[in-house]
């Protein structure tokens, strides 16, 4: 799995009380519904859709570590990501 060195470090180091926006490519449209799942269970939500079956979610930065470890993911980035 892909993680930008932005997510690499809210893993490693989360920032208290901040809100994480991702963007996350899981591997296919089962991965996509456990992915979704374990959002919720985090605490998180799933933003919207994007094309070619990437997602946006938002959760804690605590959160983040816990998301990592989900498998079937091809790659995690921050949202900003989309602007470039």
């Amino acid at each position: 799995m892909y993680l930008s060195h932005p997510v690499r470090r809210m893993r490693d180091d989360p920032l208290d009380d901040e809100v994480a926006a991702l963007r996350v490519e899981p591997v296919d449209d089962d991965a996509r519904e456990t992915l979704e799942t374990r959002v919720e269970s985090l605490g998180g939500s799933l933003e919207r859709e994007l094309r070619f079956g990437g997602v946006v979610v938002s959760l804690a930065e605590s959160a983040v570590s816990d998301l990592c470890e989900l498998d079937d993911i091809e790659r995690i980035e921050t949202v900003d990501t989309l602007g470039y």
